[in-house]
């Protein structure tokens, strides 16, 4: 056992250490887990519910309570003469009270309530697509501070091999101005570059350190600039012209949800039976001459049909149709521009290649020209300046190469996602 915890101790020392290691795939997963948009997606489902349960409590019975009391000018009377042996019936009250319920119980809606939970469920999956829209765009955000950190991680380790260089040399120029083989003006040259190259090495840190600060709020979790960004290993992938990307789906099921409010339409226009019954208590009950208070029932059926409707539904169908035309130009307005962005990355990729084919010819040329300054400094053949120039030379030459060989690394990630291939 404490041989087992001596193991976990040095394990996380190492790795506070050395720092932690990042890779794209994994800054993309915690990238969505942390977005707030994805707390949404469980409150749409909850919604959609609720809805749902409001829609088939339509095929439930409807009560309506309703209490009244009223004073009438007149009443009915009956404009009879009766013989005196026969009584007239007692005058009506022009006070009338009347408390009742009425049930009403749907038989047949034409199926609108089966189409209407139809398009409640279209509507909660255009809703989540539409989430998963806004959660795809933080793909390009990730990719941008990701390749962003791996090119000044690159150029860090060149600025760190060029402080190396320096110092090797200073001390070598100053061994020599000590023993008066080499003049003095050279070692302060030298000097002079080494603080340039502390502070290009400041400030390449001070940039990462706000990227790393941008991704911490991106993805919610601790990077700090000890951590080791870890260049993606790209799978060899069939090319093809297909898209994967959600809005894709969200046109689609946009267009779904027009075609459920057409079929609401058109069944909203058959007619609707239902049941009812009336019970209550008042004066007078259902026998109008009576002046007691008594208490009365009803019951039956009837039919709603609405024969016409001054051409609202021919609008209305009219008005989808015109807003699937819509969605149709956003779909071709989309593929456009995911064809432009596809077409530049493919360009981009194109110079990349060329530029690391010269970059890997410059730094094998621009290495020669280094080591034979390192000695023609070392003999005074040259000064400290001429030497510095060179060493610039090459060292921007393979900055250069492992920033193209980046870009070219990103350019294909931004050409997948594009596409909408995770």
């Amino acid at each position: 056992m404490r041989r087992l915890l001596m193991f976990v101790f040095f394990s996380m020392l190492i790795q506070w250490s050395f720092g932690q290691e990042l890779s794209l795939d994994s800054c993309q997963s915690m990238a969505r887990k942390n977005h707030p948009l994805l707390r949404q997606s469980g409150i749409i489902d909850q919604i959609s519910e609720l809805r749902q349960q409001n829609i088939e409590t339509l095929n439930l019975p409807q009560f309506d309570l309703t209490a009244r009391a009223s004073w009438q000018s007149d009443v009915t009377k009956l404009a009879l003469k009766l013989p005196p042996s026969i009584s007239m019936p007692s005058p009506l009250s022009k006070d009338q009270y009347k408390a009742y319920v009425d049930i009403k119980q749907r038989i047949y809606d034409g199926g609108v309530s089966r189409k209407s939970k139809e398009l409640e469920e279209a509507d909660r999956l255009v809703s989540k697509q539409q989430l998963e829209t806004e959660l795809y765009k933080i793909q390009e955000t990730v990719n941008t501070l990701y390749f962003n950190s791996l090119i000044i991680q690159e150029n860090l380790k060149i600025v760190n091999l060029k402080s190396e260089t320096l110092d090797e040399q200073i001390k070598s120029v100053n061994s020599g101005v000590e023993n008066g083989a080499s003049l003095p003006n050279n070692l302060d040259q030298l000097r002079a570059e080494k603080l340039l190259t502390d502070q290009q090495e400041i400030e390449l840190k001070s940039t990462l350190h706000t990227t790393c600060a941008l991704l911490e709020i991106v993805t919610g979790t601790t990077i700090s600039e000890k951590t080791t960004f870890l260049s993606p290993v790209l799978q060899n992938t069939i090319l093809n012209n297909d898209l994967s990307r959600p809005e894709l789906l969200l046109f689609s099921l946009q267009q779904s949800k027009l075609d459920k409010s057409s079929e609401i339409l058109k069944n909203s226009r058959n007619p609707f039976i239902y049941a009812f019954g009336q019970g209550g208590y008042g004066r007078p009950g259902l026998n109008m001459l009576d002046t007691n208070f008594a208490d009365w029932y009803m019951v039956g059926a009837g039919l709603s049909w609405n024969i016409w409707d001054w051409h609202k539904s021919r609008r209305d169908r009219s008005t989808i149709k015109l807003q699937k035309d819509l969605i149709t130009t956003n779909l071709e307005n989309f593929n456009r521009s995911v064809k432009m962005a596809l077409t530049q990355e493919e360009n981009n990729a194109l110079k990349i290649k060329n530029l690391i084919t010269t970059d890997e010819k410059l730094v094998t040329i621009k290495d020669q020209i280094t080591k034979r300054s390192v000695s023609a400094l070392k003999n005074g053949v040259i000064t400290s300046a001429d030497y510095i120039r060179d060493l610039n030379g090459a060292l921007q030459a393979k900055a250069n190469l492992e920033t193209h060989k980046i870009q070219l690394t990103q350019t294909s990630v931004n050409y997948q996602t594009i596409k909408g291939n995770k």
